[in-house]
């Protein structure tokens, strides 16, 4: 694999820290091989400023502004939690989220979850307070929206009406703020817009050229609007409606993030997103991983000493008298979790990946521990880590062997990271 980029080692494994594990350094090559050789720079200024938020991050919050709301509500009075988006989608990963927190679990006897808006006309009068839950507000109007259309023909029933996220940017919070009790999202989580005079992202008004260079590839990876004039406008090339975000979720990127994070091939122009917001990306990025999988098991099967094959061509066939090798499925995701572990990655963002359930997570763990190469809290062991070093040189070894003795042209650089987040 060779990308065409002007990035150091140490400047690599600094963004990957910085975006949490969410990315690999593999996945940030890519996107900087999107943009031209001299505009790689001032892309990296934008990926710099990108602020991802981690599953333990978002249950935090959930924590923090929960209990905020219960403490201000009578110990009597009942809270109804209504998710915002639709259950199956962003709505079910937010109540989740939430479910998993401590203020959660302790007070749940007090607390109702809503999936469906129309539910809220079955509530009983002891639910006196209406929480609503999302993940980011950019602009504030489709909050506006939902709130007109699904939660307006219920506020006479509640007495409080409070909106619990996790970041949102300056300009929706004063829009919305005239439609609940309280906005409850901490002010570190408050973004002003990436490209505004009363931003620093990028120094004291040096924004110019970042603004230029995501407008660039924006127009490109959004649809215009057409004015009367004929001429097209590119609402959306910074966000939608112009929202100029630089927040990203572990689960996916809102639509008021600069486009070039989170938009694929638009048909317009062949584009890799950092962090996919659309399902059709966010799958096509787990199937090349997993192909790169089935190559790599495929060496270890052939060319890997026998500390690989023990641990990761497990399966036995019998034909007549014959006993042969082969990989299954467990060999495989058991590999994949080692290699993304290793990575830094999360483990709803491992088993997003894999295509593997949560508790399919657990069983291939639990198959990973019995084998040495993970502990009792789930982390990679010593032996896991001499595995995951011994599959890296037998990758390394038989790349080098097909293009020995060839003559080769090389036009590209060629990045093989010594370390990943700090680790060799």
């Amino acid at each position: 694999m060779s990308f065409k980029v002007d990035i150091d080692s140490i400047t690599l494994d600094i963004l990957v820290g910085r975006l949490k594990g969410v990315v690999s350094a593999i996945d940030i090559l890519k996107w900087l091989a999107n943009f031209e050789e001299d505009e790689q720079r001032v892309a990296l200024s934008l990926i710099s400023n990108l602020t991802v938020y981690t599953s333990n991050e978002i249950e935090e919050k959930y924590h923090k502004g929960l209990n905020i709301i219960i403490r201000g509500v009578p110990s009597k009075s009942k809270i109804a939690i209504h998710p915002i988006g639709l259950f199956g989608k962003s709505g079910s990963m937010m109540a989740y989220l939430l479910r998993k927190t401590n203020t959660f679990n302790i007070n749940n006897s007090r607390l109702t979850l809503i999936p469906d808006s129309k539910m809220l006309s079955t509530l009983g009068e002891e639910h006196e307070t209406l929480v609503l839950l999302d993940d980011f507000t950019g602009t504030g109007s489709s909050i506006e929206k939902y709130y007109n259309s699904d939660i307006i023909a219920h506020i006479g029933r509640f007495k409080q009406i409070h909106f619990l996220g996790v970041a949102a940017m300056k300009e929706a919070i004063i829009y919305l703020k005239p439609y609940f009790t309280s906005i409850i999202i901490d002010n570190d989580s408050i973004y002003k817009k990436a490209f505004s005079s009363e931003a620093s992202y990028f120094g004291y008004r040096k924004y110019t050229a970042p603004k230029e260079l995501a407008y660039k590839y924006g127009e490109f990876l959004t649809k215009p609007e057409r004015l009367k004039s004929g001429k097209p406008k590119y609402r959306h090339a910074l966000g939608h409606e112009n929202s100029q975000s630089l927040v990203a979720f572990f689960y996916g990127c809102p639509n008021n993030t600069l486009p070039i994070f989170w938009q694929g091939d638009s048909g317009r122009i062949k584009w890799t997103p950092l962090i996919p917001r659309f399902n059709a990306h966010k799958i096509q990025k787990a199937r090349e991983f997993r192909k790169q999988l089935s190559y790599e098991l495929s060496l270890f099967k052939e060319f890997g000493s026998e500390m690989l094959t023990e641990a990761f061509v497990t399966y036995r066939v019998k034909k007549g008298k014959k006993e042969f090798s082969s990989v299954n499925h467990i060999d495989f995701s058991v590999y994949g979790i080692l290699k993304l572990q290793r990575d830094g990655f999360s483990e709803f963002n491992i088993c997003q990946r894999l295509g593997i359930s949560s508790s399919d997570y657990l069983d291939y763990l639990k198959r990973g521990k019995q084998q040495g190469i993970f502990d009792s809290t789930n982390k990679i062991t010593q032996w896991g880590l001499e595995l995951y070093q011994e599959a890296k040189r037998c990758i390394n070894n038989n790349l080098k062997n097909r293009f020995e003795g060839k003559s080769l042209e090389i036009k590209n650089i060629h990045y093989f990271p010594k370390s990943f987040n700090g680790r060799t």
